[in-house]
């Protein structure tokens, strides 16, 4: 596949904006599942950030490129509408000053026309994590985009986007750090920021109330799916922590009921579907080549109505995701001393484990790792199928000899696919540091 593609030139890249690339090596097995072989690429795309800071659209195999961001500049982070009419995407432009501008751009995807949605303090680029200028999140429905800046004056803040409006973002808050996920309804954004939480109703005027619950303990908010049901954490006097569900009527959050035991700083999603609640906890900061990140020793997925453990990981777990059919879960951790992680499939109906992919991330797919909890709403890893992965790299007989501990990677990040079954394979895809799936 990769033969094919055009070797694309290096270009001067801005200092924290561009990823520095990574080292893949993979471990393959087999698996007996009812899917399809050999297997069929359907139409879904991938929007993928090349090493030239551009952003293009493939096929899964590779084929039938087709251009997102365009003109000179440097350009990252796509996500894709719900609907997948529009990719939302981060990028460095000039101005006629020739000053740089940090934009965020809107690509139509049947007119093949972008929009300018939000433009910061010329000269001014200031970084929500290492290369992330912006993080957008769409409504379920596609018709808003909610997405956190950083500006001069006020630091990070929240801005919601009306679609069909030619008005133009509406500042929400400001002085982050600012968390968030939106009700399956797409009538509410519940944000997280610093200690105190917000709840934004959009099903009439839009009104932002602030909920009366603190707490530092955490990051993102989980919705249930289809149900008005927060997951959140809190302190629990001065003894520890807890995880607590929190039912929200018009009027605000009701009193939130206690779930289980968690340590500080836990992250937890649901399943797509809503049967299944994944809590990870027992955070550890460890060096990953040069830069400091936190695993968590202990990951446990739940039964939604009961709560009762399904499955227990006690390993340095760095991420995870659900697939969109909510029965498997992707997790990423730390597979060895020589800079290595791993892809591991959990099933969720058994708890059963399964090895994957053995691999080194370019510096972009790191940082997506480190706050997983949050783009695991936004940027999708999984095929709308449930059947492949996508992940940037860089392919090698072993991590560390590849040189990724605390030197340049700029050899080339490869984007490949893993095929979860029913044999696992993993396929190059194209040069990129990072790779998301259409939704459909």
């Amino acid at each position: 596949m990769s033969d094919r593609l055009r070797r694309y030139a290096w270009v001067v890249v801005l200092a924290g904006f561009l990823a520095v690339l990574g080292t893949v090596s993979w471990v393959g097995g087999l698996a007996e599942t009812d899917q399809q072989w050999p297997p069929l690429y359907s139409i879904e795309r991938l929007a993928i950030v090349g090493p030239d800071a551009q952003i293009r659209s493939f096929l899964a195999d590779g084929s039938e490129e087709i251009p997102i961001s365009s003109g000179e500049g440097l350009f990252t982070w796509p996500t894709w509408s719900p609907d997948g009419s529009t990719v939302a995407y981060s990028g460095i432009v000039r101005n006629d000053e020739e000053e740089p501008v940090v934009t965020l751009f809107g690509y139509d995807w049947e007119e093949g026309e972008t929009r300018t949605i939000h433009q910061g303090e010329p000269g001014y680029a200031g970084l929500l994590a290492d290369g992330v200028v912006h993080y957008p999140l769409w409504s379920p429905d596609s018709s808003r985009l909610a997405f956190v800046a950083v500006t001069e004056r006020h630091g990070l803040s929240l801005f919601i986007d009306e679609v069909a409006s030619a008005a133009g973002p509406s500042f929400v808050l400001d002085n982050g750090p600012l968390w968030m996920s939106w009700s399956s309804d797409s009538t509410k954004l519940a944000v997280h920021r610093s200690v105190d939480h917000f709840l934004v109703s959009f099903d009439g005027p839009v009104a932002m109330q602030k909920v009366r619950l603190e707490s530092d303990s955490y990051r993102v908010p989980a919705w249930r799916p289809d149900v008005s049901e927060l997951a959140l954490s809190s302190a629990v006097g001065r003894v520890g922590y807890g995880l607590y569900s929190a039912p929200i009527t018009d009027d605000g959050l009701v009193l939130p009921q206690p779930v289980l035991d968690v340590g500080p700083a836990s992250a937890f999603l649901w399943s797509p579907d809503g049967s299944h609640l994944a809590v990870a906890d027992d955070v550890r900061p460890i060096r990953y080549g040069n830069t400091p990140i936190l695993v968590y020793r202990q990951f446990r997925m739940l039964d939604s109505s009961t709560f009762e453990q399904k499955a227990l990981v006690n390993e340095n777990v760095l991420a995870y995701f659900w697939s969109p059919d909510g029965k498997k879960i992707a997790l990423v951790t730390i597979a060895g001393t020589g800079g290595e992680l791993r892809w591991t499939l959990l099933d969720a109906e058994t708890g059963s484990a399964e090895r994957l992919a053995d691999f080194t991330p370019s510096r972009d797919q790191l940082t997506m790792f480190q706050f997983f909890d949050q783009y695991a709403y936004s940027h999708m890893l999984w095929s709308p199928d449930s059947r492949y992965l996508v992940f940037s790299g860089r392919l090698s007989l072993s991590a560390s000899s590849a040189g990724f501990m605390g030197q340049s990677d700029r050899r080339g990040s490869k984007v490949f696919l893993i095929d979860t079954g029913p044999v696992i394979t993993v396929d190059e895809v194209a040069e990129g540091v990072l790779a998301f799936w259409s939704p459909v």
